[in-house]
């Protein structure tokens, strides 16, 4: 465990900020990238604009850290900072920081990249309707954390992207190293196991997982809420985030899932 100082408190935060910072997957190619981008701004670039926004978040609010311009416990979720100091942009960046430089940090951004990339796109362009799945699914894990009391909740947004990227294409085959098949449908599970084999604790995974969840079937699968207009987000926010034109969903484009097939 790290402590974090400000103002003389003290906040223990453990450096496994999730279960993911400990899986030893690889990627093939850039990381959500059907095809090979030919440099690293092509890359960028070629990123959703809610993903690359939120991309750009951690990596900014690491070097910051990495730094010492920034303390990690200012960045942290502290509801008497916020309402007593209106600490307010605590709101975003506790779900935006993902701990020191390092292969965990590496491997969290491709997870990142690679999940939300490609579930970003299934919203054909509608970046504000994205932004606020992901707003639901933030008031939704900051609910849980109330007992769980975790300073930082990236892991459990990140987790939430992925199971409700699973929903979205149960069929998908993911090889993992090239040794084995798995459905995506299984695959959430599958991250519990290795998890819990490398000696982390699920409890990210499951946040999480239980947001997504109940977000995905209540929008999608159970009738008196589905296509809701809570599902949909304000006029202001679409107002504020322009949405982008609609593209075909090629390999080309990006996106996990290729010739029915996810790579790790």
């Amino acid at each position: 465990p790290v402590e974090l100082r400000e103002s003389g408190r003290r906040v223990h935060w453990n450096h496994r900020l999730g279960p993911l910072l400990r899986m030893p997957f690889g990627a093939q190619g850039p990381p959500g990238g059907g095809g090979r981008a030919s440099g690293p701004a092509e890359f960028y670039w070629g990123l959703p604009k809610i993903t690359r926004a939120w991309f750009t978040l951690c990596i900014s609010l690491t070097i910051l850290s990495a730094l010492n311009l920034v303390s990690p416990a200012t960045l942290s979720i502290d509801w008497p900072y916020i309402l007593r100091r209106f600490q307010v942009w605590r709101l975003v960046t506790n779900f935006c920081f993902l701990g020191k430089f390092g292969w965990p940090f590496v491997m969290n951004l491709i997870f990142m990249v690679q999940y939300s990339k490609t579930l970003e796109k299934d919203f054909q362009g509608r970046a504000s309707e994205f932004l606020w799945m992901l707003i639901l699914g933030g008031v939704g894990i900051c609910i849980i954390n109330l007992h769980f009391q975790m300073p930082f909740l990236t892991i459990p947004l990140l987790f939430m992207t992925i199971w409700v990227w699973s929903r979205k294409h149960p069929n998908a085959q993911m090889s993992v190293f090239g040794l084995f098949n798995i459905m995506s449908a299984y695959f959430p599970w599958f991250l519990i196991v290795v998890t819990m084999l490398m000696g982390g604790s699920p409890i990210g995974n499951l946040i999480g997982y239980f947001v997504g969840h109940v977000y995905f079937f209540l929008k999608e699968n159970y009738p008196p809420t589905r296509d809701h207009p809570i599902f949909f987000p304000p006029v202001m926010l679409q107002k504020l985030v322009e949405d982008e034109g609609a593209g075909p969903q090629t390999a080309a484009a990006g996106g996990a899932v290729r010739a029915g097939a996810c790579v790790l």
